[in-house]
């Protein structure tokens, strides 16, 4: 798949998912009543983590090529199935879904991207 395409196919992808985040913030009841600041900020907020979330798990699953040598000795790994890590990123933390790879020689993990 050319980079063209994996681009349009990820916009794609995070067009819905951001439409269906702004539902979920406008299908919230509260917004029918009187809110403070504090309590718009909050909804608005809870819908942002929610779609920054998401585009991480896209873009991270957009890289997750297969490494196919392990970086540490060169024997091929083998991919040990999807693992969720709590990373800390610059607007916070959250989670993400990645590949996990082992080495069958020297046993080391690996997770791309790094």
């Amino acid at each position: 798949m050319s980079m063209s395409s994996k681009r349009d196919e990820l916009k794609t992808k995070l067009l819905a998912q951001a439409e269906a985040t702004i539902d979920r913030l406008l299908s919230d009841e509260r917004l029918n009543e009187q809110m403070t600041l504090s309590d718009i900020e909050a909804v608005v907020g809870r819908s942002e983590a929610d779609f920054r979330q998401r585009a991480l798990a896209e873009l991270i699953a957009m890289q997750q090529d297969s490494p196919g040598t392990c970086p540490v000795c060169g024997e091929a790994l083998r991919n040990k199935g999807k693992r969720t890590k709590r990373v800390v990123t610059l607007r916070g933390e959250t989670d993400v879904e990645r590949s996990y790879y082992q080495c069958e020689r020297c046993r080391t993990g690996y997770f791309p991207p790094r």
